[in-house]
C-alpha cells in the first residue's frame, strides 16, 4: 500500500501558517526587530491602530462623540425644516384671509 504525500514547501517555508502579525498583532501590524535591539518581537502598527499588540484605534475615542454630533446635526435639521413649514402654511392662511376680506366672494378658509 502506497501512501502519498504532499510536496514539500517551497523553500522550507508552509505559507499556510499564520504569520506573526496575524497572531500577535492582531492582523493589524507586523512584528519587527525592537530599535534597541533584544530577543522579542514588537508590533509595527499600520495607520489607524495603536497599543503593544495593535488593538487599540486611534479614532475609538472619537467614534461616540462624532456619531452623537451627526445625529444632533440631523434632528436639528428636521425641526428647522418643520418649523419653517409650519411658519408658511400660517403665513398663507393670512394671505388667504386677507384676499378673502378684499373680495366680495365669501371664501371658507
Amino acid at each position: 500500500m502506497s501512501t502519498s504525500f504532499p510536496p514539500p514547501p517551497l523553500g522550507g517555508i508552509d505559507f499556510a501558517l499564520p504569520t506573526c502579525g496575524e497572531t500577535q498583532c492582531n492582523d493589524h501590524g507586523t512584528c519587527a526587530p525592537p530599535l534597541g535591539g533584544g530577543g522579542s518581537l514588537v508590533c509595527d502598527c499600520v495607520l489607524g491602530y495603536q497599543g503593544e499588540f495593535c488593538e487599540d484605534t486611534v479614532n475609538g475615542s472619537l467614534s461616540l462623540p462624532l456619531t452623537l454630533s451627526v445625529l444632533a446635526v440631523i434632528f436639528g435639521v428636521l425641526i428647522l425644516a418643520f418649523l419653517l413649514a409650519k411658519l408658511r402654511q400660517k403665513q398663507k392662511k393670512r394671505t388667504r384671509k386677507y384676499l378673502a376680506s378684499k373680495q366680495v366672494y365669501n371664501i371658507v378658509v
